[in-house]
């Protein structure tokens, strides 16, 4: 059920902040899609790049099932799929499914606090507050405001465990995740490349100042006491200027936050970045004079429709994986600049599977059941290791390396498939052998080349 759209701040009396979010609260526009393909064929033109041609159905079905599940198809949605050819259909079944409110919610998680477990945090808390949100339908604008904003205890308000995760420097995670911009340098000197100062990043902390974290029974609690009043000329200042009128510091830094055109550019990015594996301004959460956006036009479109269509994630998402863009396929050999055809969307290029997506993988291709989101965080950071664990908040993608030791270490539970040749293809790769495969494998027994496939680069990227 889609919840409506606005910020909830119910807990306040004070009728400053609550006439300002009045303000905010819309009703609901039809759906307006960004034109994206109209967009990037302009910049092809203007620029000489000629884009690749589009996937397959099958390829398609995989890229769509990786990016939206977390995992590869089953043979018999392959099937059912090649039935109907109809990739609006199997968007939108994907798009409603558990599956997907679970798969993202750990790929938020992992933005947001990274994949490590600490003491403090109860990780899979947040994860099941995130997922309860996109089940409900919950607009990102609402989410971010209740993630800036939260209080409670780590183990029954899960979403305070974003604050509780990042409590040393809240500042530079809000920033990265919901504004798009690294303040990172400016907790030290003025950033050498970019506007910021290390009194831009002073005064965004002290929006923190009135927040308390002590110990409780079961958890940590996060309390704010609010402070006396607005804000003089020593309080907190947002990154625009903008400086709280009323005495809940933190609550307004959240609504500025969502309020301003950064955050839908942020947000834009982001997802178009978890789709298509790079961001419009790369990297994700590095806008600055350095890394602008490489299409500028597309940056602001899909911020529009984030504003137009009330923070709809389903339905920017839906916009993106329906365009010519999301289903290109690899540059050219021989091409001249591939890195310009990257930058510009008119290629795509391979990217490995993350270790979620690895994982799960294995599980559907041996008919086994999905570990759990718990068990499968814990086995991705055994995976890539806890100390890059720790370090990976606001980029999942940037967590990748060889697979390997995973593919080691689960090929002593593969067991021989039953089926011909083409079962064990389509269950692991979502296609049928081509005819060299055909004569060279037609009498490798089925076990063998199950391990022949899953450690192949076709298995462990998505292409």
């Amino acid at each position: 059920m889609k919840v409506p759209r606005i910020i909830n701040i119910a807990v306040l009396t004070l009728a400053g902040l609550a006439t300002m979010l009045a303000s905010t609260v819309t009703a609901t526009s039809p759906a307006i899609e960004a034109p994206i393909d109209a967009i990037l064929a302009r910049a092809h033109r203007e620029t000489g790049v000629t884009p690749t041609e589009t996937c397959d159905d099958a390829t398609y079905l995989r890229r769509i099932s990786l990016d939206l599940l977390g995992r590869v198809p089953t043979a018999g949605e392959l099937a059912r799929f090649e039935a109907s050819n109809d990739r609006t259909a199997v968007l939108d079944r994907m798009l409603q499914s558990d599956e997907f409110s679970r798969y993202w919610s750990q790929l938020w998680t992992t933005v947001l606090i990274g994949r490590g477990q600490t003491r403090q945090v109860d990780r899979e808390s947040l994860r099941r507050w995130f997922q309860t949100q996109l089940e409900q339908e919950k607009p990102l604008d609402q989410i971010a405001f209740d993630l800036i904003s939260a209080e409670g205890v780590t183990t029954l308000d899960g979403h305070v465990n974003f604050l509780v995760g990042n409590r040393e420097d809240p500042v530079t995670p809000v920033s990265r995740i919901f504004l798009g911009v690294q303040l990172d340098c400016a907790r030290c000197h003025d950033h050498p490349f970019d506007r910021w100062t290390q009194d831009d990043y002073t005064a965004m902390r002290r929006f923190f100042q009135t927040i308390s974290v002590r110990e409780v029974s079961g958890g940590i609690r996060v309390v704010d006491s609010g402070a006396r009043s607005g804000a003089g000329e020593d309080g907190p200042r947002f990154l625009t200027g903008s400086r709280p009128r009323t005495a809940a510091w933190r609550r307004e830094l959240a609504l500025m936050t969502v309020r301003c055109q950064p955050f839908a550019r942020a947000m834009g990015n982001r997802v178009w970045q978890l789709l298509i594996g790079r961001g419009i301004v790369d990297p994700v959460d590095g806008l600055s004079q350095a890394h602008p956006p490489s299409v500028p036009e597309l940056h602001q479109a899909l911020a529009d429709q984030l504003l137009r269509n009330g923070f709809d994630l389903r339905d920017l998402i839906r916009t993106i994986a329906a365009s010519d863009a999301y289903a290109r396929t690899a540059p050219r050999a021989g091409a001249t600049d591939p890195t310009e055809s990257l930058e510009l969307f008119a290629a795509r290029t391979p990217r490995p599977l993350l270790p979620e997506q690895l994982i799960a993988s294995y599980a559907t291709v041996m008919n086994r059941t999905l570990p759990l989101p718990q068990r499968l965080n814990t086995m991705a950071v055994e995976f890539i290791g806890r100390s890059e664990a720790e370090t990976g908040a606001t980029d999942p993608l940037a967590l990748q390396r060889t697979s390997q030791g995973l593919l080691e270490e689960l090929a002593a539970e593969t067991t021989a498939p039953s089926g011909d040749l083409d079962s064990i293809f389509r269950s692991t790769l979502s296609r049928r052998p081509d005819e060299w495969e055909r004569r060279r494998l037609a009498d490798v027994p089925g076990g063998d080349l199950l391990y022949v496939l899953l450690h192949g680069n076709e298995f462990v990227f998505s292409h």
